[in-house]
Protein backbone atom coordinates (compact mmCIF):
# COMPACT_ATOMS: atom_id res chain seq x y z
CA UNK A 1 0.00 0.00 0.00
CA UNK A 2 2.89 2.56 0.39
CA UNK A 3 3.60 4.61 -2.53
CA UNK A 4 3.97 7.92 -3.48
CA UNK A 5 0.55 8.52 -4.83
CA UNK A 6 -0.87 7.11 -1.25
CA UNK A 7 1.32 9.87 0.52
CA UNK A 8 0.01 12.39 -2.05
CA UNK A 9 -3.80 11.54 -1.66
CA UNK A 10 -3.04 11.49 2.57
CA UNK A 11 -1.85 14.69 2.78
CA UNK A 12 -3.72 16.15 0.44
CA UNK A 13 -7.34 14.83 2.66
CA UNK A 14 -5.32 16.20 5.90
CA UNK A 15 -4.54 19.68 4.19
CA UNK A 16 -8.15 20.19 2.91
CA UNK A 17 -10.07 18.73 6.07
CA UNK A 18 -7.83 21.89 7.77
CA UNK A 19 -8.62 24.68 5.29
CA UNK A 20 -12.27 23.23 5.27
CA UNK A 21 -12.49 22.49 8.76
CA UNK A 22 -14.32 19.19 8.27
CA UNK A 23 -12.91 16.84 10.76
CA UNK A 24 -13.86 13.42 8.20
CA UNK A 25 -11.29 14.79 5.47
CA UNK A 26 -8.71 14.92 8.17
CA UNK A 27 -9.23 11.65 9.57
CA UNK A 28 -9.56 9.95 5.67
CA UNK A 29 -5.81 11.25 5.44
CA UNK A 30 -4.58 10.18 8.90
CA UNK A 31 -5.98 6.76 7.92
CA UNK A 32 -4.31 6.87 4.81
CA UNK A 33 -0.87 8.51 6.42
CA UNK A 34 -1.29 6.37 9.04
CA UNK A 35 -2.13 3.25 6.86
CA UNK A 36 1.05 4.10 4.20
CA UNK A 37 3.40 4.43 6.99
CA UNK A 38 2.66 0.67 8.17
CA UNK A 39 2.97 -0.77 5.43
CA UNK A 40 6.12 0.74 4.78
CA UNK A 41 7.46 -0.25 8.09
CA UNK A 42 5.98 -4.20 6.89
CA UNK A 43 7.84 -4.24 3.52
CA UNK A 44 11.06 -2.98 4.56
CA UNK A 45 11.05 -4.81 8.69
CA UNK A 46 9.10 -7.13 8.58
CA UNK A 47 11.38 -10.68 8.02
CA UNK A 48 14.15 -8.86 9.66
CA UNK A 49 15.35 -10.69 12.82
CA UNK A 50 13.12 -14.03 12.05
CA UNK A 51 14.91 -16.55 12.49
CA UNK A 52 14.04 -20.37 11.04
CA UNK A 53 15.41 -23.34 12.08
CA UNK A 54 14.48 -27.32 11.92
CA UNK A 55 15.33 -29.28 15.11
CA UNK A 56 14.85 -33.03 15.10
CA UNK A 57 16.80 -35.78 16.14
CA UNK A 58 17.78 -38.75 15.68
CA UNK A 59 19.35 -37.70 11.85
CA UNK A 60 19.24 -41.46 11.05
CA UNK A 61 16.57 -43.86 10.18
CA UNK A 62 15.38 -46.86 8.66
CA UNK A 63 13.24 -46.85 5.51
CA UNK A 64 9.69 -47.03 6.31
CA UNK A 65 10.31 -45.49 9.48
CA UNK A 66 8.42 -42.47 10.63
CA UNK A 67 10.13 -39.40 11.98
CA UNK A 68 9.16 -36.16 13.44
CA UNK A 69 11.16 -32.93 13.17
CA UNK A 70 10.15 -29.49 14.49
CA UNK A 71 9.99 -26.22 12.73
CA UNK A 72 10.80 -23.16 15.16
CA UNK A 73 10.34 -19.64 14.07
CA UNK A 74 11.10 -16.96 16.26
CA UNK A 75 10.36 -13.11 15.65
CA UNK A 76 12.78 -10.69 17.44
CA UNK A 77 11.83 -7.40 17.24
CA UNK A 78 8.62 -5.40 18.61
CA UNK A 79 7.04 -5.47 14.88
CA UNK A 80 4.30 -7.98 15.03
CA UNK A 81 3.76 -10.26 12.29
CA UNK A 82 0.28 -10.67 10.71
CA UNK A 83 1.23 -13.43 8.78
CA UNK A 84 4.53 -15.78 7.77
CA UNK A 85 4.92 -17.98 5.28
CA UNK A 86 7.33 -20.83 5.09
CA UNK A 87 8.18 -22.91 2.14
CA UNK A 88 10.59 -25.93 3.26
CA UNK A 89 12.22 -27.45 0.32
CA UNK A 90 11.95 -31.69 1.01
CA UNK A 91 13.37 -34.65 -1.13
CA UNK A 92 9.74 -36.28 -2.29
CA UNK A 93 11.14 -39.61 -0.45
CA UNK A 94 10.45 -38.27 2.58
CA UNK A 95 6.40 -37.99 2.65
CA UNK A 96 4.57 -35.35 5.28
CA UNK A 97 2.00 -37.45 6.99
CA UNK A 98 -0.24 -33.92 7.30
CA UNK A 99 0.57 -30.51 5.90
CA UNK A 100 0.17 -28.55 2.25
CA UNK A 101 2.50 -29.83 0.30
CA UNK A 102 3.38 -28.15 -2.96
CA UNK A 103 5.36 -29.74 -5.91
CA UNK A 104 8.96 -27.84 -6.56
CA UNK A 105 10.74 -26.87 -9.99
CA UNK A 106 13.41 -28.89 -8.93
CA UNK A 107 13.22 -32.91 -9.98
CA UNK A 108 12.42 -35.51 -7.01
CA UNK A 109 11.66 -32.23 -4.81
CA UNK A 110 8.73 -30.36 -3.11
CA UNK A 111 7.73 -27.82 -0.40
CA UNK A 112 5.90 -28.50 3.08
CA UNK A 113 4.11 -25.12 3.46
CA UNK A 114 3.27 -23.45 6.83
CA UNK A 115 1.58 -20.26 7.72
CA UNK A 116 2.39 -18.65 10.81
CA UNK A 117 1.13 -15.26 12.44
CA UNK A 118 3.93 -13.90 15.46
CA UNK A 119 3.38 -11.54 17.98
CA UNK A 120 6.64 -9.40 18.83
CA UNK A 121 9.20 -11.33 20.53
CA UNK A 122 7.51 -14.54 20.09
CA UNK A 123 8.70 -18.71 18.89
CA UNK A 124 6.36 -20.52 17.85
CA UNK A 125 7.14 -24.46 17.03
CA UNK A 126 5.60 -27.36 14.46
CA UNK A 127 5.85 -30.65 14.59
CA UNK A 128 5.73 -32.30 11.73
CA UNK A 129 6.05 -36.32 10.77
CA UNK A 130 7.23 -37.58 7.85
CA UNK A 131 7.63 -41.57 6.49
CA UNK A 132 10.78 -42.47 5.29
CA UNK A 133 9.83 -44.00 1.85
CA UNK A 134 12.88 -44.84 0.25
CA UNK A 135 16.79 -45.20 1.68
CA UNK A 136 19.50 -42.05 0.55
CA UNK A 137 21.25 -39.28 2.14
CA UNK A 138 18.64 -36.37 1.59
CA UNK A 139 19.15 -32.86 2.05
CA UNK A 140 16.18 -30.94 3.82
CA UNK A 141 16.16 -27.50 2.80
CA UNK A 142 16.83 -24.55 1.78
CA UNK A 143 13.71 -22.76 2.93
CA UNK A 144 11.79 -19.47 1.53
CA UNK A 145 10.02 -16.92 3.86
CA UNK A 146 7.37 -14.88 3.15
CA UNK A 147 5.93 -12.01 4.28
CA UNK A 148 4.44 -8.36 4.23
CA UNK A 149 1.68 -6.10 5.43
CA UNK A 150 -1.23 -6.94 6.67
CA UNK A 151 -3.57 -6.03 3.36
CA UNK A 152 -1.14 -7.84 1.71
CA UNK A 153 -0.48 -5.48 -0.93
CA UNK A 154 3.48 -5.47 -0.46
CA UNK A 155 5.19 -8.72 -0.20
CA UNK A 156 8.93 -9.60 0.62
CA UNK A 157 11.03 -12.73 0.48
CA UNK A 158 13.77 -14.02 1.72
CA UNK A 159 16.00 -17.15 1.87
CA UNK A 160 17.49 -19.50 4.29
CA UNK A 161 20.17 -21.32 3.11
CA UNK A 162 20.43 -23.74 6.11
CA UNK A 163 20.23 -27.38 4.85
CA UNK A 164 20.15 -30.42 7.29
CA UNK A 165 20.67 -33.75 6.21
CA UNK A 166 18.81 -37.12 7.09
CA UNK A 167 20.23 -40.56 6.60
CA UNK A 168 18.19 -43.49 6.10
CA UNK A 169 19.26 -46.34 6.44
CA UNK A 170 18.06 -49.38 3.77
CA UNK A 171 15.23 -52.08 4.96
CA UNK A 172 16.52 -55.37 6.86
CA UNK A 173 14.87 -58.09 6.48
CA UNK A 174 15.72 -62.00 7.62
CA UNK A 175 17.29 -64.23 5.85
CA UNK A 176 16.02 -67.02 7.27
CA UNK A 177 13.70 -67.51 4.50
CA UNK A 178 17.09 -67.51 1.53
CA UNK A 179 17.81 -70.72 3.53
CA UNK A 180 21.62 -69.94 3.28
CA UNK A 181 23.75 -72.70 4.03
CA UNK A 182 26.50 -72.71 6.68
CA UNK A 183 29.33 -70.43 4.67
CA UNK A 184 31.76 -73.28 5.35
CA UNK A 185 35.23 -71.70 3.54
CA UNK A 186 35.86 -74.72 1.61
CA UNK A 187 32.46 -76.23 0.96
CA UNK A 188 28.59 -76.37 2.08
CA UNK A 189 29.06 -79.12 5.27
CA UNK A 190 27.11 -78.19 7.93
CA UNK A 191 28.29 -78.39 11.42
CA UNK A 192 27.59 -77.01 14.97
CA UNK A 193 30.53 -75.66 15.61
CA UNK A 194 32.21 -73.66 12.97
CA UNK A 195 35.67 -74.23 13.31
CA UNK A 196 38.41 -72.60 10.40
CA UNK A 197 42.05 -72.24 10.07
CA UNK A 198 43.87 -68.93 10.71
CA UNK A 199 46.58 -68.98 7.43
CA UNK A 200 48.34 -66.60 8.87
CA UNK A 201 48.99 -68.40 12.13
CA UNK A 202 50.90 -71.40 11.10
CA UNK A 203 51.76 -74.12 13.94
CA UNK A 204 53.91 -76.98 11.94
CA UNK A 205 53.43 -79.28 9.70
CA UNK A 206 51.74 -82.31 8.39
CA UNK A 207 51.81 -85.28 5.38
CA UNK A 208 50.44 -83.50 2.26
CA UNK A 209 47.06 -84.34 0.89
CA UNK A 210 45.44 -84.45 -2.17
CA UNK A 211 43.64 -81.28 -2.86
CA UNK A 212 45.93 -78.50 -0.94
CA UNK A 213 46.60 -75.66 -2.52
CA UNK A 214 50.06 -75.06 -3.78
CA UNK A 215 50.62 -71.92 -1.48
CA UNK A 216 49.90 -74.14 1.55
CA UNK A 217 53.12 -76.66 0.69
CA UNK A 218 55.89 -76.15 3.29
CA UNK A 219 58.99 -76.20 1.70
CA UNK A 220 61.29 -76.23 3.76
CA UNK A 221 59.40 -78.82 5.76
CA UNK A 222 59.22 -80.80 2.82
CA UNK A 223 63.05 -80.25 1.60
CA UNK A 224 63.83 -81.43 5.42
CA UNK A 225 61.72 -84.69 5.16
CA UNK A 226 62.66 -85.10 1.29
CA UNK A 227 58.67 -85.88 0.64
CA UNK A 228 55.67 -83.28 0.43
CA UNK A 229 54.51 -81.87 3.55
CA UNK A 230 51.62 -78.83 4.21
CA UNK A 231 51.45 -76.44 6.26
CA UNK A 232 49.28 -76.81 9.44
CA UNK A 233 47.40 -73.95 10.47
CA UNK A 234 46.09 -72.64 14.35
CA UNK A 235 42.59 -73.30 14.34
CA UNK A 236 39.90 -70.34 14.94
CA UNK A 237 36.47 -70.15 15.30
CA UNK A 238 36.24 -66.31 13.48
CA UNK A 239 35.42 -66.70 9.36
CA UNK A 240 35.82 -63.69 7.06
CA UNK A 241 32.69 -62.93 4.58
CA UNK A 242 33.58 -60.22 1.69
CA UNK A 243 30.17 -58.99 0.63
CA UNK A 244 30.40 -58.15 -2.98
CA UNK A 245 27.39 -55.66 -4.45
CA UNK A 246 27.16 -55.06 -7.84
CA UNK A 247 25.58 -51.47 -9.15
CA UNK A 248 24.81 -52.29 -12.60
CA UNK A 249 21.41 -53.31 -13.54
CA UNK A 250 21.16 -53.36 -16.97
CA UNK A 251 24.31 -55.09 -17.84
CA UNK A 252 27.63 -54.84 -19.85
CA UNK A 253 28.61 -52.24 -17.70
CA UNK A 254 25.87 -49.36 -18.10
CA UNK A 255 27.53 -46.34 -16.27
CA UNK A 256 26.06 -44.16 -18.31
CA UNK A 257 22.78 -46.07 -19.62
CA UNK A 258 21.04 -45.32 -15.88
CA UNK A 259 19.37 -48.25 -13.95
CA UNK A 260 16.82 -50.19 -13.11
CA UNK A 261 15.48 -48.46 -9.65
CA UNK A 262 13.14 -51.08 -8.41
CA UNK A 263 16.30 -53.62 -9.21
CA UNK A 264 18.82 -51.76 -7.72
CA UNK A 265 16.80 -51.14 -4.54
CA UNK A 266 16.06 -54.69 -3.97
CA UNK A 267 19.72 -55.42 -4.74
CA UNK A 268 20.93 -53.12 -1.88
CA UNK A 269 18.58 -54.25 -0.01
CA UNK A 270 19.70 -57.98 -0.08
CA UNK A 271 23.38 -56.55 0.56
CA UNK A 272 21.87 -54.51 3.56
CA UNK A 273 20.25 -57.94 4.83
CA UNK A 274 23.00 -60.13 4.31
CA UNK A 275 25.30 -57.67 5.71
CA UNK A 276 22.97 -57.65 9.13
CA UNK A 277 22.79 -61.17 9.22
CA UNK A 278 26.35 -61.89 9.21
CA UNK A 279 27.54 -59.63 12.01
CA UNK A 280 24.64 -60.89 14.38
CA UNK A 281 26.47 -64.24 13.55
CA UNK A 282 29.41 -63.26 14.70
CA UNK A 283 31.87 -63.01 11.27
CA UNK A 284 33.79 -60.84 10.20
CA UNK A 285 32.14 -58.74 7.53
CA UNK A 286 33.01 -56.21 4.65
CA UNK A 287 31.57 -54.44 1.97
CA UNK A 288 32.75 -54.14 -1.64
CA UNK A 289 30.36 -52.21 -3.99
CA UNK A 290 31.13 -50.65 -7.65
CA UNK A 291 29.50 -47.70 -6.75
CA UNK A 292 30.40 -44.88 -5.43
CA UNK A 293 30.16 -42.60 -2.07
CA UNK A 294 29.35 -38.54 -1.98
CA UNK A 295 32.69 -38.12 -0.58
CA UNK A 296 34.57 -39.05 -3.83
CA UNK A 297 34.71 -41.71 -6.90
CA UNK A 298 36.35 -44.24 -5.32
CA UNK A 299 34.40 -47.64 -4.82
CA UNK A 300 32.90 -48.78 -1.36
CA UNK A 301 35.65 -50.56 0.44
CA UNK A 302 34.75 -51.25 3.85
CA UNK A 303 37.32 -54.29 5.32
CA UNK A 304 36.07 -57.59 7.01
CA UNK A 305 35.13 -56.67 10.99
CA UNK A 306 33.08 -56.98 13.22
CA UNK A 307 30.49 -55.15 15.91
CA UNK A 308 27.24 -53.00 15.79
CA UNK A 309 29.12 -49.77 14.58
CA UNK A 310 30.85 -51.49 11.82
CA UNK A 311 27.58 -52.62 10.69
CA UNK A 312 26.18 -48.71 11.09
CA UNK A 313 29.11 -47.88 8.42
CA UNK A 314 28.21 -50.51 5.98
CA UNK A 315 24.39 -49.74 6.47
CA UNK A 316 25.25 -45.66 5.80
CA UNK A 317 27.62 -46.33 2.66
CA UNK A 318 24.39 -48.62 1.46
CA UNK A 319 22.73 -45.83 2.19
CA UNK A 320 24.60 -42.98 0.80
CA UNK A 321 26.02 -45.44 -2.47
CA UNK A 322 25.72 -43.47 -5.64
CA UNK A 323 23.74 -46.18 -9.02
CA UNK A 324 26.26 -45.33 -11.08
CA UNK A 325 29.06 -48.08 -11.31
CA UNK A 326 32.74 -47.12 -11.71
CA UNK A 327 33.73 -50.26 -12.83
CA UNK A 328 32.32 -54.24 -13.41
CA UNK A 329 31.61 -55.71 -10.42
CA UNK A 330 34.29 -58.84 -12.11
CA UNK A 331 37.15 -56.06 -12.28
CA UNK A 332 36.65 -55.10 -8.75
CA UNK A 333 36.71 -58.37 -7.36
CA UNK A 334 39.77 -59.36 -8.86
CA UNK A 335 41.05 -56.67 -7.40
CA UNK A 336 40.13 -57.24 -3.77
CA UNK A 337 40.55 -61.02 -4.12
CA UNK A 338 44.71 -60.62 -3.75
CA UNK A 339 43.89 -58.54 -0.42
CA UNK A 340 41.25 -60.69 0.87
CA UNK A 341 42.71 -63.75 3.81
CA UNK A 342 42.70 -67.44 2.60
CA UNK A 343 39.37 -68.86 3.13
CA UNK A 344 37.22 -66.10 3.16
CA UNK A 345 33.19 -66.78 1.70
CA UNK A 346 32.64 -64.19 -1.12
CA UNK A 347 29.46 -63.13 -1.08
CA UNK A 348 28.08 -62.14 -4.64
CA UNK A 349 24.86 -60.11 -5.35
CA UNK A 350 23.99 -58.96 -8.58
CA UNK A 351 21.44 -58.86 -10.70
CA UNK A 352 23.24 -59.37 -13.80
CA UNK A 353 26.20 -61.83 -14.91
CA UNK A 354 28.79 -60.99 -17.61
CA UNK A 355 31.72 -62.07 -18.35
CA UNK A 356 33.71 -60.14 -16.03
CA UNK A 357 31.50 -61.08 -13.30
CA UNK A 358 32.74 -64.59 -14.21
CA UNK A 359 36.57 -63.63 -14.55
CA UNK A 360 36.08 -62.16 -11.09
CA UNK A 361 34.36 -65.58 -9.68
CA UNK A 362 37.41 -67.87 -10.82
CA UNK A 363 39.67 -65.28 -9.89
CA UNK A 364 38.26 -65.50 -5.92
CA UNK A 365 38.11 -69.61 -6.06
CA UNK A 366 41.66 -69.84 -7.70
CA UNK A 367 42.65 -67.77 -4.44
CA UNK A 368 41.44 -70.17 -2.40
CA UNK A 369 37.60 -68.33 -1.45
CA UNK A 370 34.42 -69.75 -1.27
CA UNK A 371 31.69 -68.18 -3.74
CA UNK A 372 28.24 -67.61 -2.76
CA UNK A 373 25.87 -66.16 -5.94
CA UNK A 374 22.79 -64.28 -4.50
CA UNK A 375 20.77 -63.45 -7.98
CA UNK A 376 18.29 -60.70 -7.52
CA UNK A 377 15.65 -60.27 -10.22
CA UNK A 378 14.67 -63.10 -13.16
CA UNK A 379 16.85 -61.93 -16.01
CA UNK A 380 20.15 -62.84 -14.47
CA UNK A 381 21.89 -66.45 -15.84
CA UNK A 382 22.80 -68.81 -12.70
CA UNK A 383 26.97 -69.57 -12.83
CA UNK A 384 28.33 -73.00 -12.79
CA UNK A 385 30.62 -73.80 -9.97
CA UNK A 386 28.87 -71.78 -7.38
CA UNK A 387 26.01 -71.92 -4.71
CA UNK A 388 23.08 -70.34 -6.36
CA UNK A 389 20.51 -68.58 -4.39
CA UNK A 390 18.02 -66.49 -6.41
CA UNK A 391 15.65 -63.25 -4.95
CA UNK A 392 12.69 -62.70 -7.09
CA UNK A 393 11.38 -59.39 -8.57
CA UNK A 394 8.34 -60.34 -9.56
CA UNK A 395 6.81 -57.95 -6.94
CA UNK A 396 6.93 -54.58 -6.11
CA UNK A 397 10.31 -54.64 -4.24
CA UNK A 398 8.63 -52.07 -1.41
CA UNK A 399 6.26 -55.11 -0.96
CA UNK A 400 9.05 -56.67 1.06
CA UNK A 401 6.84 -59.25 3.35
CA UNK A 402 5.27 -61.19 0.05
CA UNK A 403 9.12 -61.30 -1.87
CA UNK A 404 9.71 -64.92 -3.05
CA UNK A 405 13.33 -66.12 -1.91
CA UNK A 406 13.55 -69.44 -3.71
CA UNK A 407 17.02 -71.46 -3.85
CA UNK A 408 18.33 -72.48 -6.89
CA UNK A 409 21.78 -74.85 -6.29
CA UNK A 410 24.39 -75.73 -8.93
Amino acid sequence: MYSQGWLIVGWVLVLLGLITRRPLGFVLGAIVLFSAGASYLWDRYCLWKVEYRRIFTPRRAFYGETITFTLEVTNRKLLPLAWLEVMDELPQELVPLRGRVIPSLRQRRHHLVHLFSLRWYERVRRHVTMRCTARGYFALGPARLRSGDVFGVTIRGSDIDRVDHLLVYPRVVPLSVLGLPALHPIGDARSHRLTFEDPTRIVGARDYLPGDPLRRIHWKATARTQSLRSKQYEPTTSHRIAVFLNMDTLGRYAEYRGFVRSVLEMVILTAASVTNWAIEAGYLTGLYANGYLPQGLRWVRLLPATGSEHLAGMLESLAKVFPTPVMPIGDLMQLEARDLPWGTTAVVITAVTDEPLHAGILRLRDGGHTVVLVLVGEEAEEVAGVQNYRVATTRAWHALEEIDLTERAT
